[in-house]
């Protein structure tokens, strides 16, 4: 080998391991990461605006503005979704109404892996959204730094969801989720179809259910805007006897649904609301004040009776609060005259610790943030006191986590996206840099060394 070959085959080298090394974030590894998504359906690559879903699905179904699919007999998807909403199903005429595809619309919010598939949700805030859930297949993607999305289960059935914001599998091999219902454009919203929680059987890629929330489960019009998170709860193995959590962020609350009753109730507490002292924040070069009240939550491992520690916070919080979850599993529990001091404060994260979803590793017992309000991840061990003491920054970056939007704890991995959201709501991306990132990390790796470390570290497939 001559000295010139060696000598470029060593700068390859040195060009790979940099450009590897760019793309890590402190412990985290960066999987994937796009300057504007893109779609591949029916092996059609949508890389740029389209106006037309022609020869990407059945000629038989119908497109239509909101990008939605409506059959010519489904007249119920075309009905307001009550007579009592201030939503409704008249289309606006704006430029952006007939487009199938906009590219620059379709921001990921919600992430997750199951096996060898990676689930990313697009809430269909505007118009040009193809499909709300998508997959990307990990196998075939190993070296593709921004892949095209899948529809999933396919174009035909992902097109009878309307708006999903975040997922959660289960371990009976079950995606759930809300699905909002809502066209949720700026300034006329248009209720397509009742909120609902809806869950796909993994195995068949087929959807199982959807549960239509009972009226009393949504009390304004502008409740579903607020249904963006889901927590899964399998009662003692036992896949019929489920539960889901649905915080409401909008109206501050917790839907509770249960799978073997086929039923749902409502519950209110002062600790579901925003604080107003947290609702100052700076991100992506933006000051604004927001709202948001409940927004995550995340269970400990079962105790000895079946129930467990459930977590939450506000988005508009830096504080933490713990509630049992016999109590939220028990539908004439607010009648109770002491149901107020059954929740309980666990502690203050810190100042700019505002976070949209949390996760917890049942190894080492540590919770993880997603924290918007330092365009970081953190951590906090579960045994220790909970205050800026005992919670560490594991990953901070200003442009590459600026708003980290979904965090998932599964396995031994945690998974983050960050989708620089306030950017694209209240001024322009840059088409021209990366705006969606999604990361990995071992959990091990990632507390080594912090206050969260454990010498107790087990871990869990």
């Amino acid at each position: 080998m001559s000295q010139l070959l060696r000598g470029c085959l060593l700068l390859l080298a040195v060009h790979a391991a940099l450009a590897q090394n760019m793309r890590r974030l402190g412990k985290f590894e960066e999987v994937f990461a796009w300057k504007q998504m893109t779609y591949n359906i029916n092996d059609n690559l949508l890389l740029s605006d389209r106006f037309s879903g022609d020869n990407l699905a059945d000629s038989r179904v119908k497109r239509q503005s909101d990008g939605l699919v409506f059959n010519e007999e489904a007249n119920w998807q075309q009905r307001p979704f009550s007579q009592t909403r201030t939503t409704t199903t008249r289309r606006p005429n704006t430029d952006e109404a007939g487009r199938f595809f906009i590219q620059y619309n379709n921001v990921p919010m919600g992430m997750e892996r199951v096996g060898n598939r990676l689930f990313i949700s697009l809430p269909r805030r505007r118009y040009g959204i193809p499909t709300t859930l998508n997959y990307i297949d990990l196998d075939q993607n190993v070296n593709t730094r921004s892949p095209a999305l899948n529809p999933y289960p396919d174009i035909l059935q992902g097109r009878n969801l309307t708006s999903v914001y975040r997922t959660r599998a289960d371990e009976c091999g079950r995606l759930w989720m809300v699905d909002t219902g809502l066209l949720e454009l700026p300034v006329n919203p248009i209720q397509i179809q009742p909120p609902a929680i809806v869950v796909f059987d993994l195995n068949t890629d087929s959807q199982i259910f959807r549960y239509q929330f009972k009226s009393t489960d949504i009390p304004a019009a502008n409740t579903p805007t607020g249904l963006a998170s889901i927590t899964v709860d399998v009662i003692g193995g036992d896949c019929s006897n489920t539960f889901a959590y649905v915080p409401d962020l909008t109206t501050f609350g917790i839907i509770v649904f249960s799978l073997r009753d086929n039923d749902s109730w409502r519950l209110s507490h002062n600790f579901f609301s925003f604080n107003p002292t947290a609702g100052a924040l700076n991100i992506a070069g933006h000051r604004f004040q927001w709202s948001d009240g409940i927004f995550s939550i995340t269970l400990r491992e079962p105790e000895a009776n079946g129930c467990r520690t459930a977590y939450f916070h506000a988005l508009v919080s830096t504080q933490e609060f713990a509630v049992n979850t016999c109590l939220l599993r028990n539908r004439t529990a607010s009648s109770d005259s002491n149901y107020w001091q059954m929740y309980s404060l666990v502690g203050d994260r810190g100042s700019n610790s505002q976070s949209t979803m949390h996760g917890y590793h049942q190894g080492s017992q540590v919770i993880f943030f997603a924290d918007i309000g330092r365009d970081a991840v953190s951590c906090w061990k579960t045994t220790t006191n909970l205050d800026t003491a005992h919670v560490a920054i594991l990953a901070q970056d200003k442009q590459r986590m600026s708003y980290p939007s979904d965090l998932h704890v599964t396995g031994d991995e945690v998974w983050v996206i960050a989708n620089t959201l306030p950017r694209f709501g209240y001024s322009r991306l840059d088409t021209n840099e990366y705006n969606f990132y999604i990361y990995r990390g071992r959990v091990n790796d990632l507390i080594a060394g912090t206050v969260c470390d454990s010498s107790n570290y087990m871990t869990f497939g």
